[in-house]
């Protein structure tokens, strides 16, 4: 079977940042990357690298940052007073510390993270980019598996891991 929009493809990969570089993330054997293919569950460009491939295809692609996760952006870099670091009302400034990810939430209520990347007397610096904006990727891995996907898996736009079908 094809990977192609309404599967549930299932590989492994790995992700540098130059064509020889350190790995920066991967998916193994053990624990392979799986995806409802065709709903935007991730990037545009690497789900069409994917698209026809079939089970024991190996893949190799580059993407560039416009077709990743966008450029970086100096503005996307804020500062946030250290007593302003607070869950649920109670102090939280034992979360402070350099390459921490810190939840946080806009003023509607929407979550999102930033990762800490400096610390100074009375201040915070929160890098709001996502790790990997201003980076080319280089992809490479394996299809390991394709299946059809379940009709509730299509009507909620993800996958349900081990059967399960209840909505989170």
């Amino acid at each position: 079977m094809k990977a192609t929009k309404n599967t549930v493809v299932s590989l492994t990969y790995q992700l540098r940042n130059e064509p020889n570089g350190q790995i920066m993330d991967e998916a193994t054997a053990d624990s392979p990357f799986q995806f409802l293919f065709g709903y935007g569950n991730v990037l545009d460009k690497f789900e069409q690298n994917l698209e026809g491939l079939i089970p024991g295809n190996q893949f190799s692609f580059v993407l560039t940052p416009e077709e990743g996760y966008g450029e970086f952006d100096p503005e996307a870099v804020i500062k946030m007073n250290k007593g302003d670091f607070q869950f649920e009302g109670e102090d939280a400034s034992h979360l402070i510390e350099v390459g921490n990810l810190i939840p946080l939430q806009d003023q509607y209520g929407n979550p999102f993270q930033g990762r800490i990347t400096d610390i100074g007397d009375e201040d915070v610096t929160i890098d709001l980019n996502h790790p990997f904006a201003g980076k080319t990727l280089y992809f490479s891995g394996e299809l390991k598996d394709v299946r059809e996907a379940h009709k509730t898996e299509i009507e909620h736009g993800h996958i349900h891991a081990h059967g399960d079908h209840s909505h989170h």
